[in-house]
């Protein structure tokens, strides 16, 4: 049976982006502003070039997008972030789908699949975070995607201001216990010192490869981090090395918007040794209760750094981030679909974005 994609191919099709092609750059950004809004952070080109340009764990020459094309109009596009993870013990190439969008008239007439074909075709594991409504019921009819659920999303409320509605109100009672842990006095970090660095060094890499044993995830290596980081445009990350003894123990990253009234704290990464990792969280939480923030919040799907999180007084909310994924190859899939293996984090694909 033929896919739409396959009977519309005369009128429509597609193909890798080219940067160096002038007037097809500019067609891209008209799409772009057309669909997203010329004052989106789609639209805002030194982003753009950071995530297509710039992206350390691109193996290959061509920027990692593809555009659906009639003629010289460009009708939706589908971005990759590709990386490198750490899978099992060993090192698999793989990437995030992002910035998906195409022409609502293309929706429902093949442009998603071929769009998604092209895109899986790319890479042995193809990875999809956070993606909507509209787009989740695509993926879950799309042949060889696998769902596995959503990632947990973890909170801590640091004034009246952040627990005033009743959802937040009723997740506190059902979960006391962790909740009132929030209100113990923080003990003193002996032997342990906090850094906020411009910028992570090569120790970061040795950490990661440590502590990830047989979990998967993205290798969390210097250069990833400090391009994720230290460089993106229009986000101000602060960056956070714990070390005990002078030897590195623990990493993480954080961030604050102000959203509705409200500061709100993200915990966007939080990796370190075993022993050190409660007091990983506790760095972070400390600066962020530091700057005043009125929440904090994790996206996290890791059974450790919830536990630890659990401890620091952190609370499950309700998560719409959803991750699926797709490969041909059955012994990869074997392992990539077992879900409590996997790390992921807020900072993973495109979900740590401006709103």
């Amino acid at each position: 049976m033929a896919l739409p994609s396959e009977v519309a191919a005369a009128v429509y099709a597609i193909r890798r982006f080219r940067p160096d092609h002038r007037a097809e750059h500019q067609e891209l950004f008209r799409f772009i502003e057309t669909s997203w809004g010329a004052e989106s952070w789609h639209a805002d080109r030194e982003r753009w070039a950071w995530q297509f340009l710039r992206v350390p764990t691109n193996d290959d020459a061509a920027p990692p997008l593809w555009i659906l094309i009639r003629g010289d109009e460009i009708l939706g596009q589908v971005g990759a972030i590709p990386v490198h993870l750490s899978c099992g013990g060993t090192r698999q190439p793989a990437a995030w789908a992002s910035d998906l969008m195409i022409n609502p008239e293309y929706w429902n007439r093949g442009g998603f699949p071929l769009l998604m074909r092209e895109f899986a075709r790319g890479y042995p594991l193809g990875l999809v975070l956070g993606m909507n409504m509209k787009a989740y019921g695509l993926f879950q009819r799309s042949k060889g995607w696998i769902d596995l659920g959503v990632i947990p999303r973890l909170e801590r409320y640091c004034s009246l201001r952040s627990v005033t509605s009743a959802r937040t109100l009723v997740a506190l009672v059902r979960q006391a216990g962790r909740a009132l842990r929030a209100l113990l006095p923080a003990p003193p970090q002996v032997g342990l010192t906090v850094r906020s660095v411009e910028r992570f060094d090569d120790r970061v890499s040795d950490l990661w490869d440590r502590v990830v044993g047989q979990r998967i995830g993205v290798r969390r290596a210097a250069p990833w981090l400090n391009w994720k980081y230290a460089g993106q445009p229009l986000l101000t990350h602060e960056r956070l090395q714990v070390e005990r003894g002078g030897a590195l123990v623990g990493c993480a990253v954080l961030r604050i918007e102000t959203l509705g009234g409200e500061r709100r704290g993200y915990l966007v990464e939080c990796f370190g040794e075993p022993d050190s990792l409660v007091e990983v969280a506790r760095a972070g939480v400390a600066r962020l209760r530091a700057q005043r923030v009125d929440r904090i919040t994790c996206d996290i799907l890791d059974p450790e750094t919830e536990a630890a999180l659990g401890r620091l007084g952190f609370v499950y909310r309700r998560s719409g981030m959803k991750f699926m994924l797709t490969t041909r190859d059955a012994s990869l899939a074997a392992m990539v679909t077992d879900r409590s293996r996997w790390y992921i984090t807020r900072g993973d694909a495109d979900q740590d974005r401006p709103r």
